[in-house]
């Protein structure tokens, strides 16, 4: 099993937060998540070190949308929102490169 798929940047496990993508990688597996339903703050106190991101179920994003999830960054969270990032719950193909027991045919 694995976590979302961010669209337009990648995920840094190392630093546990948000960084540009790779050139020519458009997606980024997110480790699994515990996701969990937190009160939000105030209006006008937002983290800056958060980027709000959008969670659709696929890549047509629209009328999957799903939840916001609040992902670390060290960058402003401008820069994420002007590139559009998002994570995907399914990316078809992309986790599957990445299964760790996927079985291998014996020749």
């Amino acid at each position: 099993m694995f976590g979302f798929q961010v669209e337009g940047a990648r995920w840094d496990p190392s630093a546990g937060q948000l960084e540009e993508s790779k050139p020519k990688k458009p997606f980024s597996v997110v480790p699994v998540v515990n996701c969990r339903a937190t009160i939000a703050p105030p209006e006008g106190k937002e983290d800056k070190t958060l980027y709000q991101c959008p969670v659709y179920k696929t890549e047509a994003r629209g009328a999957t949308y799903v939840f916001t999830a609040q992902l670390k960054t060290k960058a402003p969270p401008q820069r994420w929102i002007l590139a559009g990032v998002a994570l995907i719950l399914d990316v078809e193909g992309v986790s599957d490169a990445y299964a760790p027991n996927r079985e291998v045919p014996l020749t």
